[in-house]
């Protein structure tokens, strides 16, 4: 299955951001938006806050970006919402009689490492700001 945290976790500040109403945002109106259950989004909303890219602007209601768009990277939601991202799996049961199997698990996982890496990267040259840029509707 397909990790969707980090899309998720865009989706709300993205939305935080453009909602010009921002006293009255919840987690239910921020769901609806999505498509998820309200209970995803409010785990989502706990651990962006806690990493310090939302902010509350009451007890019940109403959210705001702890920082501006332009200085939240991809990564930093990344680390927020999914801490221990592993983009590829590797199996862990392979025959340990199997030298072949053996061999090819250690190539994968230090493929699959380089590649994380590579994605990681990526993730911190880029801003929520450069997303939200292209997104073509009128606000």
């Amino acid at each position: 299955m397909i990790n969707t945290r980090l899309a998720i976790g865009i989706h709300i500040l993205a939305f935080v951001e453009c909602v010009p109403e921002k006293d009255k945002l919840n987690s239910e109106i921020i769901a609806e938006s999505i498509g998820t259950n309200p209970v995803v989004v409010r785990r989502m909303l706990s651990a962006l806050k806690k990493a310090s890219l939302l902010q509350s602007i009451s007890i019940k209601k109403g959210l705001i970006l702890a920082k501006k768009p332009e200085n939240i990277t991809l990564y930093e939601i990344l680390k927020a919402v999914d801490p221990s991202n592993e983009l590829f799996g590797i199996h862990q049961s392979v025959n340990p009689q199997c030298m072949y199997g053996l061999s090819i698990v250690k190539v994968i996982e230090d493929e699959f490492k380089n590649v994380q890496l590579e994605l990681e990267e990526n993730l911190k040259t880029k801003t929520l700001n450069d997303l939200m840029s292209k997104v073509n509707i009128p606000l």
